[in-house]
Parts: C-alpha cells; sequence; structure tokens
C-alpha cells in the first residue's frame, strides 16, 4: 500500500471549508431565532444550545481519556481534542483571512448584523469555558483576547475553580445530574 503525501495546504483548505460551513450555520440559527424570537429571547435559548453542545463534547472528550487512561486536566485536553487543530495552527497569513476559521466568517456578518457581534462572542465563551469545565470538573477559563473583538490572536487565561469542583458551571448545569438528584 502506497503512502500518500499532501501538502500542509491541501490538508488546511479542506479543514476550514468544513469549519466555515458550521459557522455559516451557527449564524443562519441565531437569525432565524433573532428574527423570530427577537434578541432578547433568542439569545437564552442560543447559550442553552451552545453550551449543550459543548457539553456533549466535552462528555465525548471525557470519555475518551478515560478509556485511555488520561487524566481529564488541562494539560491533557489537546490529547482528546475534538477539533481538527490544523485549520488554526496549520494557517498562515500567506492564504489570507484570519487564523480562526469561524472569525473568518462572522466578521463578514458583523457589518449588516451588528446584533450578531454579541451572539458570535457568546458561542466563543460558552462553549470554550463549558468545555474546559466539563472535562476538568475543576477549571474555568475566560477570554483576553478575541479576533471577533478586533485583536489579531485569540488567547484565554485558565484557572481553578471552587465553583466547578463544586459541581456548578458557568453558563448552566447538567440536566442529567440535577435529574439524579431530584
Amino acid at each position: 500500500m502506497s503512502e500518500e503525501k499532501f501538502s500542509l495546504q491541501e490538508v488546511v483548505i479542506p479543514v476550514r471549508r468544513a469549519c466555515i460551513q458550521y459557522a455559516m450555520l451557527y449564524f443562519h440559527l441565531c437569525k432565524t431565532l433573532v428574527d423570530s424570537l427577537g434578541e432578547k429571547e433568542a439569545t437564552p435559548l442560543i447559550q442553552k444550545i451552545v453550551f449543550e453542545l459543548s457539553l456533549d463534547r466535552s462528555d465525548r472528550m471525557r470519555r475518551q481519556a478515560q478509556e485511555n487512561n488520561i487524566e481529564c486536566s488541562l494539560e491533557n485536553l489537546g490529547a482528546v481534542n475534538d477539533l481538527p487543530r490544523v485549520g488554526w495552527s496549520g494557517w498562515d497569513k500567506s492564504m489570507g483571512g484570519v487564523e480562526c476559521p469561524y472569525a473568518e466568517v462572522w466578521l463578514e456578518y458583523f457589518e449588516e448584523n451588528p446584533w450578531f457581534k454579541k451572539l458570535a462572542s457568546l458561542y466563543c465563551d460558552v462553549i470554550d469555558t463549558t468545555k474546559i469545565e466539563n472535562f476538568s470538573r475543576s477549571m474555568s477559563h475566560r477570554i483576553t483576547r478575541n479576533q471577533l473583538w478586533g485583536d489579531q490572536t485569540c488567547e484565554r487565561e485558565y484557572f481553578p475553580s471552587e465553583l466547578v469542583e463544586n459541581g456548578s458551571f458557568t453558563y448552566g448545569t447538567r440536566e442529567n445530574e440535577r435529574a439524579k438528584t431530584e
């Protein structure tokens, strides 16, 4: 069996195309909810959708870590990360656009849809915060720089959280855990 070799560009571009489709889906989900319900009513629903998505993703990551005897810690998150990092880490400025494929799409929507700035940032905050909280069950995080805010890069800081250790997450609670205690 021959081993095919692909250039970085041949790998990165298709991964980013898939991410771009997802970013477009998120925008249109938000737009449909905002158009139907108004921003005030739509925002908590969108937050819940993203929170539940992050729980689902991080539950799968936790299972994968546990099956491979990997501690569910910040240091080991990369070992089970479910995103194709080549879409970000393989990107360089010579290919145009911004590093984050989601931001690349979402920034295009801001001028005609200024309400979306808040919801695009909400996605990043809820998905990333919940992912580390549910995966580690001891850490939280905050975004300190974001390409959606005009920064050149996205950066975050992680910190131990007593609230997370006690089972509370920043953006919600685990429905199945709550049901067990009622």
